[in-house]
């Protein structure tokens, strides 16, 4: 605008209008690159072992800004793009001098592409899709920067994939008819509006996501650059803006009626399971993680309710719907599998009976307890206790006189160093739990705050590839210290702790929560095991592995981008393990049993079938019969793979110890859960072989 009224008014020479330019470029973006310095300091300052911000750094923050902002190649054209790339290796000279161009360049091309994807996306939703024509389109990996040739081939390639998603969505759809007679072409003309329409909305509201931010698009650029900056030191350090930081706090209400559950949406416009409410209905269910897709939910009494195309505030609204009425919500779990549970509204409290116990009577009286989470999170060393709500359990269940126990850590993303340690201490006597290792040349070693434990019988920790953190120096300690047999899959692989930081390099000490300014959680230490090993990146290996249909998909910490690296170090000269476990015999047991159950002989297949189409790339036609014939391939080539998934239920009787079938004598609701809870016990497969694994390991320790 300034430009423009100088331009009007008299001539102006070229080197002027520059400057002008230059000053109100540099007075607009001051800020940002004042606040990038400050992240770039303060990460420098307090991570562990923060990297050399070179060219190498430079390349990891271009690529990362990039993804970030057009992770779909539907925003910039490739003239855009290589306007940017430019700067491929130039960020790191931004970062260590006075020069500041690309963030400028950068957020001018972002806002102006967001709203042409806006106008591009109203336009092509106006009129009905033309299914007629020869089109189709690519899938695969994306680790290349492929972008749009023009604006004529942006909208061409926006076009193909919003066709592609309405196919997909028709496909549901007709799929829902279980006759297989229902068609893609059949309902076309009778649902082809209604999706058109919802998939706009969808869209429509991702971009709105970014146009209507708290702090507007200037700062949704802002956050995007930071949160890159800091990103590229590892996985997980982050830039939190005030508004960020306050949405990262919020906690679940548990002063009136919940689920128990937040909800959230991800880039394909689903609605997830976000937090669960330790203690809440969706938590004691044991059937709910974070990340699973929300495919419907049916109030009693009331109509059932799809949840593809609904806003997050939409879905919201029907799970008020009801106060007290019993609710069957049904999800899609990370691997593909659908499960279907039963909630009712309560109002939360975190304290008594947020974990829960069985036993499992068969050919031994095995102790069974879920832990799917901690209470409390590695920025947060204070709270309600996971660890002694466990140890009252085991009391109960020893009154029951079990032969062994089995706590089951699967899916459990873990929570505080002292939770862990506590959680160790009830098994370990004494001596170190695990070490930490932070910019100070030594490692520390963390030792058992208890003498004495509160069960010493035979056990087993159960873990799959979704147990992280608090889980891992969980499942290492009692793994160096010979204290349990560890069965299942290896784990996540992160290994590191996290601490908040304000925006103030005068500030060198963990901010308090309550700290309204800019904040960033920086990579402050890495947990290493009494044998010298660290669980980072590449997690803890089981003794007794089993299959898990999560392997065939790359999620696991070692997949994430600049994942910070394990080197060893000297093995813990104090600590005393007990004797051996007979984890050979054992394994050697199991495996000859895996090898000839078919639900595990599926796992085995689609672990194979997903890494295979994870790797393939595919050219998918965008004409209804030839989408539908590609779709039902792909379902029938998984579904052929697919047996129950269901064990038998004949190794055990789950049953409830003497001081909770007290509690369920007046209350329905509680009996329905609990039923519930029992059938998936004795269908669970993994369940199952650990209790066999449990069962051996007592008879071969018994003279």
């Amino acid at each position: 605008m300034l430009l423009h009224t100088y331009t009007v008014m008299k001539p102006v020479p070229v080197f002027l209008l520059v400057f002008v330019f230059v000053q109100t470029a540099r007075s607009q973006y001051a800020p940002v690159q004042q606040k990038a310095l400050l992240v770039k300091r303060m990460i420098e300052l307090n991570h562990l072992s923060p990297r050399a911000v070179d060219d190498s750094f430079s390349h990891r923050l271009f690529t990362s800004v990039i993804n970030r902002a057009d992770e779909r190649r539907l925003l910039f054209t490739d003239s855009e793009f290589k306007q940017l790339q430019s700067f491929n290796v130039r960020l790191d000279d931004e970062l260590n001098s006075r020069e500041w161009a690309f963030y400028t360049q950068f957020s001018v091309l972002y806002q102006r592409a967001v709203k042409r994807a806006d106008s591009i996306l109203q336009k092509l939703t106006a009129k009905p899709f033309d299914f007629t024509a020869t089109e189709s389109i690519s899938t695969g990996r994306k680790d290349v920067f492929v972008f749009a040739a023009d604006v004529q081939a942006l909208v061409s390639r926006w076009n193909r994939y919003l066709k592609f998603r309405a196919l997909d969505v028709l496909y549901d759809i007709s799929s829902l008819d279980s006759t297989g007679k229902t068609t893609i072409k059949t309902i076309l003309s009778g649902n082809e509006q209604r999706v058109r329409e919802q998939i706009k909305k969808n869209e429509s509201r991702q971009l709105k996501r970014i146009q209507e931010h708290t702090t507007g698009i200037e700062g949704y650029c802002m956050e995007l650059y930071l949160d890159a900056l800091a990103g590229c030191f590892d996985p997980h350090t982050s830039y939190f803006s005030p508004q960020g930081k306050q949405e990262f706090q919020e906690q679940l209400s548990t002063e009136a009626l919940s689920l128990g559950l937040d909800l959230d949406e991800n880039e394909k416009g689903q609605i997830t399971v976000d937090k669960l409410a330790p203690g809440g209905p969706a938590w004691k269910s044991g059937d709910l993680n974070k990340g699973d897709v929300v495919l419907s939910i049916h109030w009693e009494g009331k109509e059932n309710k799809e949840m593809t195309g609904l806003s997050l505030e939409e879905a919201y609204e029907e799970m008020e719907k009801s106060r007290d009425g019993k609710v069957i919500m049904k999800v899609q779990k990370a691997d593909g599998t659908i499960k279907t549970t039963m909630l009712r509204k309560e109002k939360i409290q975190n304290e008594e009976n947020v974990v829960k116990g069985f036993v499992l009577a068969g050919e031994k009286k095995i102790g069974y307890i879920l832990l799917p989470g901690f209470y409390t999170e590695w920025e947060n060393e204070t709270g309600s206790s996971c660890a002694n709500d466990v140890a009252k359990e085991i009391v109960k269940l020893k009154k029951e006189n079990i032969d062994g126990l089995i706590l089951d850590v699967r899916y459990n993303g873990g929570g505080s160093v002292g939770e862990a340690m506590e959680m160790i201490g009830i098994f370990v006597d004494e001596g170190p739990e695990a070490g930490i290792k932070t910019k100070e040349p030594k490692i520390v070693y963390l030792k058992d705050p208890n003498r004495g434990t509160i069960y010493s019988g035979p056990m087993l920790l159960l873990v799959n590839g979704q147990s992280a953190s608090a889980s891992e120096m969980l499942a290492a300690s009692l793994q160096d210290y010979n204290r349990a047999v560890i069965v299942g899959s290896p784990t996540f692989g992160k290994a590191t702790m996290q601490q908040m930081f304000p925006l103030d390099t005068t500030i060198r000490k963990p901010a308090q929560h309550d700290l309204n300014r800019d904040m960033v959680k920086i990579t402050t230490g890495k947990l290493y095991r009494l044998n010298g090993e660290s669980a980072q990146k590449n997690g803890v290996q089981p003794d007794v592995v089993l299959p898990d249909a999560f392997d065939g998909l790359e999620y696991r910490e070692k997949f994430q981008p600049n994942v910070l690296s394990t080197e060893p170090v000297a093995k813990n000269s104090y600590y005393k393990p007990l004797p051996a476990l007979p984890v050979a015999d054992l394994a050697a047991k199991s495996a000859s049993r895996i090898k000839g159950d078919d639900n595990f002989k599926d796992i085995q297949r689609i672990i194979a079938l997903m890494i295979a189409r994870r790797n393939r790339q595919e050219t998918i036609s965008l004409k209804p019969d030839d989408y539908e014939k590609w779709a039902r391939q792909n379902d029938t080539e998984l579904e052929s793979l697919k047996g129950t998934g269901l064990a038998a239920g004949k190794l055990f009787k789950p049953g409830n110890h003497t001081a909770d079938l007290a509690a369920f004598s007046n209350n329905e609701y509680a009996r329905e859960l609990n039923q519930q809870w029992l059938d998936d016990l004795a269908t669970d497969i993994y369940i199952q072989e650990a209790f066999q694994v449990l069962c051996d390991l007592i008879k071969l320790r018994t003279p």
